[in-house]
């Protein structure tokens, strides 16, 4: 992975269904995204650590966690029906055309997976 950037995308939607908040439940101790994060950004293979969210609740527990939450994400991107897929492609649009960058690799990474 020598000489490759890459961006780990974490989508985390604030409205579920299932387990309202899930995303940032306590899980011994820390917010379920909060793991995430944090694995992320010890890794030395991720040189950017992004949170996609509609969330200004989730935004706050990412960015204090160390994550990059440069944008809100567009309420037709967080819907039961929007794929994973178009979230990330929304990140990656949003870093190269507002900040000039792109990346080689992206790793999507999901709280609850």
């Amino acid at each position: 992975m020598k000489k490759k950037s890459v961006i780990a995308v974490i989508p985390a939607r604030g409205g579920s269904k299932g387990l309202p908040g899930k995303n940032i439940l306590p899980l011994c101790g820390k917010p379920l995204i909060v793991w995430t994060i944090e694995a992320a950004l010890t890794s030395k293979l991720v040189d950017t650590v992004v949170v996609s969210t509609d969330s200004k609740e989730i935004a706050e527990i990412a960015e204090a966690a160390g994550a990059e939450v440069p944008f809100i994400r567009p309420v037709e991107l967080a819907t039961d029906e929007a794929t994973s897929i178009d979230v990330v492609c929304h990140a990656l649009d949003f870093y190269e055309n507002k900040r000039s960058q792109a990346f080689d690799c992206t790793a999507l990474l999901e709280p609850t997976s």
